[in-house]
This record gives C-alpha cells, structure tokens and sequence, in this order.
C-alpha cells in the first residue's frame, strides 16, 4: 500500500473534525502532526498541539500561495510550507512563484500591495514581526525554509524552483529549500529507527583505527564494532543537505540555531590552514547498520549522528564555504542488533555531550517517578513521551487508537503533564519565562513530579489537571465563534487555572486569594474524578462545562471592559495583540481571579 492510500481514511477525519475545505489542507495537517513534528522543532509551548497547527494552516482565499506558516522564535527562524495531496506530481513553478512573491513582500524587495487572509495576518503580526525586525534584516540575524511536499519531484521542477531563488542567493538572504516526497514522509511517518540510508565519506589516509568490543548494560551484552577516524567535513556537508533531518533521527535534540557555541563553530571553520577546529571540537557520534573502509572512503549503511548534530548542521545552515583543509572527529559504532540502537545510542549521546548541555527533561527521563509514570501508563495502552526521540523507537501499534483514527496514537508528553499541573495546581497559567522552562527547572521540578508523595496520587493528580486541560480545549473549541477571548492562544492554561473553582463552588464565599484556592485544591482526591479502567480519562458531568463556560463569559465581560477603557481613554481600538500582551504580564492572572471571584460570587 503506498503512502497516499495508507493515510487518505485518516486525513478524511482530519477534515470533517477540523472543518477544513478540503481533504487537501487536512493533509497538510497532518503531516506537521504526524511527520514534520519528528524531525523539526515548531517552538511549541502549550497543551494542544492540534490547534496550534491549525492556527498556522493558512491554506484558503488570500494564502499568498502559502499552505502553512511557522516560526522558531529561538532560532529567528521563518518555516513555509506548500503541501499537494494527490497520487500524482502537482507542484508547478506558478504557486512557487506566488509563495515567493509573499516572501519578497515580507522581506521588503518588492513594493506589492498584498493583503493576506486573517490567520496568515495573525503570524505576520505576532510572530514574523519579531523575527523580521529592522536590525535582523539588515544584520541577516534570521533564516527562511521553504518546505515543498509532493507525492514525487520531475526533474526539472527542483531545477527550476532553485532558479527561482536565484535573487536571494545574490543578495545572500539566508534561506534554504527542502523537497519531501510521498517515500520519505512514509520513512518519517513509520518511525524506521535507523531511516535506511548509504553514505561515503572521505576519511585522511591512514587516520583510522577499528576496535570490537562488548556494550554491557545490566547484565545484558551487545557486539559492537567501532572506527575511529578523521574525516574531511566537504565530504559530510552534502550528506547533511541531502538526507536532511533524516540523519539526525536519533540526536537527543533539535538544532539549536547561531548560538553562541555554533557561531565558535562556524568562526573556527573559517580559518581554513589555521584552524584549531579537529583540536577543539568534540566531533561526531554516530551509529550505522554496517561500514567498511575501501580505498580512502568509508562506506556507511544506514548512518545516523546521535551526538554532534550542532556541529552537522553548522556546516549547512551557518557555513557555505567550508575550506578543504576542515577535518572532523569521528567515531562511528556498528549495530547490528537493531533492538539495541535506541538504548546505545541515547547512552553513547549523554556520555559524550559537552558542547550543548542535554535538556533538564532527557537528564530527567531516568527519575523514578517518570518511570513509574511509563508504568502506569503503558499499562492501559498510552505511551509516555519522556524524553526526546524515545516516542521514534517504539512500537507504534501498541499505543494504536482503539477509540478512533484521530489521533491515530495514544500518547501523552511530560511537558503537558507538567505545564497542566503548573495551571491548575500551582495556578501559574502564565510566566514571562516560558511555563516549559519551569517544569523542569530547579524551581518547579520536585513539586510537580513529586517523589515525597505516594507516586500513584501523585500520577493521578498530574493525570487529573492533563484530562480537564484537554475538556477545556473541546470546549474552547465548540464555543471558539461565540467569544472573542477564547480565540487567543494564552486563554486556555488561564481557563485551566480557574476551572478548579469547580471543585469548590460550595464554599466559595471562603475564599478571596489564590493561595487559599491552592490550598483547597491540593486536599482534592484526584482518583474519585478519573476513570481507571477508561486509560484515566474524567469522570466530570456536565456541570463542570457549563462552570466552566460561565468562566469563560466572565472573562470576555473583562476583556470587553478594556477594550471600551481603551476606546474610551485614549481613543484607540483594542487589537489581537493588545490581548496577547496583557495575557503574558506575570501579574495579569492575580488581577483576572480576583476579577472572576467577585463575579463568580
């Protein structure tokens, strides 16, 4: 079965769920979902990601000749994408020509007076914006992908996109292009652990050795084959450009842009004959099926980089001339036991990381209340996503939807159950930090993975403020037309947080402070509101939506109430981002419960 007839059931439901136009913009949906989240970090921080995507599809009238549109804030990245859902080749020069046109218009090379639909208006204003200020253009401080996806490429189509751009490589803007065809979304899709691959790489004459050992791990003992090896890094770049994200599956992390540590990278690349590069540089982990030496070139099955990716993806996204003269450690281990890949590798990555530390999250994937966590989950058919890339390794079939086809797995992340927990427990719905920050930090992290408590109330509780987080969203989304503030991305953790008056609507007259509804919330039994035997799904009537809905009017009363101060004051018009601005100030929920509670009362 090719990929179209694989995946078309499921892109159906993603239509009728979503209310999309056609099957068309649900494929694009479904690929940031199912395929482009592997392998490309969205920057994304909240609890649903399904809406989120959706915020950013812009595939209607006055696209601009874009499907979808992205942004890293981090890396001061721009992601663009067109989509085209067929069993046969769509893509023509004239929709890249329109998508371009929106590009140069952005980036002020053309004098065009276009009007983009509302949604793509929305991520010009609050995200590109940003990214594109005055200063980032001028210093070349950002980066613009254009993403094409086809069910396969002619010749001459890639040919003539390149050509294309031909302008931005003149006036070196920095961009790149990148072609997915139906085959490799399938690789990407399936979660091959190794993406099948044959690579060459030049290796400096004489400079290799090769050494057998044993990989021990509780008592458990794998063959393995390791070369040592110095390589010439002109002959990695084009791999890296080539297999794209692919090669890079089982790297504990995403790239992390021109940071600091990339851009020492980048500057000891450049000096050529005088470089200290092979000296300073860490190198490359990498792990394959099988290699040989012959000739001067190692040749390489089914390679993958688990450490050094920061200093792969330099090569490419930061240097476009490299010198001959760049060398690069290499250390490339085979496996043969394909079950042990995922295992060794991730070891192999810790152990020799020193340049970007690991995120607190994999360094926490090991507690025992994460594994307890596994634990509990697993048994009901959920798999929990613990740390970065273990969700690739695994058996999908096992977390398959029995419920439905969307989502198509059962699957809950770490950082959701922590950013929930840090709503409706702690009644932090809002940090100029970044909430995802938080759940893992030193600040945060023992409070709401708590060991000092039975882990299973514990879970429950974490598993409590996860499934309302989710019945807001449902609710946010049937009741999305009716009020103004539930089409803002920050209202959801703020509804979350002042859902949990629910759980004390009889003794309300008692409380006045956040602190106390605190307090009243952790006495709460968690396990009486969720469904064991259900994969712990809630155990609410419909008397929790329609308190929550109450909550959600009381809010829009607010926000009316500044938008006529403002209209009235200083007689200017409440804005979209006049609401983003005022639901990301640290203070604003003390003011938003103290507002609700009266009216609530």
């Amino acid at each position: 079965m090719n990929f179209y007839e694989k995946i078309k059931d499921v892109v159906s439901e993603i239509t009728k769920e979503n209310g999309y136009k056609d099957n068309g913009t649900a494929f694009g949906h479904f690929i940031i979902s199912e395929c482009f989240n592997k392998i490309i970090d969205f920057d994304f921080d909240g609890i649903e990601f399904d809406t989120f995507i959706k915020n950013h599809i812009v595939d209607m009238s006055c696209d601009l000749g874009n499907d979808a549109v992205f942004t890293n804030q981090k890396n001061n990245e721009i992601l663009v994408f067109q989509f085209k859902y067929s069993n046969n080749a769509l893509l023509n020069t004239n929709e890249v020509k329109k998508n371009k046109r929106f590009i140069d218009w952005v980036l002020g090379l053309s004098d065009d007076d276009l009007r983009p639909n509302k949604k793509l208006k929305n991520i010009l204003e609050d995200e590109i914006s940003k990214i594109l200020s005055q200063e980032n253009i001028a210093e070349r401080k950002y980066h613009i992908t254009f993403y094409y996806i086809d069910h396969h490429f002619p010749s001459n189509i890639k040919t003539d996109i390149y050509a294309l751009h031909t302008n931005y490589r003149d006036k070196e803007i920095p961009f790149s292009i990148k072609f997915y065809d139906y085959e490799e979304l399938d690789e990407i899709y399936e979660d091959i652990e190794i993406p099948k691959n044959e690579v060459e790489l030049k290796i400096v004459p004489n400079e290799y050795f090769i050494k057998k050992l044993n990989y021990h791990n509780n008592g458990d003992v794998t063959a393995v084959e390791t070369i040592v090896t110095s390589i010439l890094a002109n002959s990695l770049k084009p791999i890296i450009e080539q297999k794209k994200e692919l090669i890079l599956a089982l790297n504990v992390r995403y790239y992390k842009g021109e940071n600091e540590i990339n851009s020492k990278i980048k500057e000891e690349y450049s000096k050529g004959k005088k470089s200290n590069f092979w000296l300073l540089n860490n190198g490359i982990n990498g792990v394959c099926e099988h290699f040989e030496v012959e000739d001067g070139i190692l040749k390489i099955k089914n390679f993958q980089i688990v450490n050094g990716g920061q200093t792969s993806k330099t090569l490419t996204r930061i240097v476009n001339d490299l010198p001959d003269e760049i060398q690069i450690l290499l250390r490339l281990t085979k496996i043969t036991d394909k079950t042990k890949v995922s295992n060794i590798s991730m070891n192999v990555a810790i152990a020799s990381n020193s340049q970007n530390a690991i995120k607190s999250r994999d360094l926490h994937s090991g507690d025992k209340i994460q594994r307890k966590i596994f634990e509990y989950l697993n048994q009901v058919g959920v798999f929990y996503d613990k740390k970065d890339g273990e969700w690739s390794t695994v058996n999908k079939r096992n977390y398959k939807n029995p419920f439905g086809k969307s989502p198509m797995y059962l699957k809950i992340n770490n950082l959701d159950l922590g950013i929930s927990y840090l709503s409706f427990y702690l009644q932090i719905p809002i940090s100029t930090i970044g909430r995802y920050k938080l759940v893992f930090s030193d600040l945060y992290y023992d409070e709401i993975f708590s060991s000092t408590n039975n882990e299973y109330d514990q879970f429950n509780k974490l598993m409590l403020s996860y499934r309302i987080a989710l019945r807001i969203n449902e609710l946010k989304q049937e009741k999305f037309s009716y009020y103004e503030i539930l089409q803002n991305n920050y209202i959801n953790d703020v509804i979350l947080s002042l859902s949990s008056l629910f759980f004390c609507k009889d003794t309300l007259h008692r409380l006045s402070t956040i602190e106390e509804l605190k307090h009243y919330i952790n006495q709460l039994n968690a396990n009486e509101f969720l469904n064991k035997d259900e994969k712990y799904t809630l155990k609410l009537g419909t008397d929790f939506d329609d308190f929550t809905i109450k909550i959600i009017s009381v809010l829009q009363n607010l926000l009316d109430v500044k938008k006529e101060a403002k209209k009235m004051y200083i007689n200017q018009e409440w804005l979209p981002t006049d609401t983003n601005n005022w639901l990301k100030k640290n203070d604003t929920y003390k003011e938003i419960f103290e507002w609700v509670i009266k009216k609530i009362k």
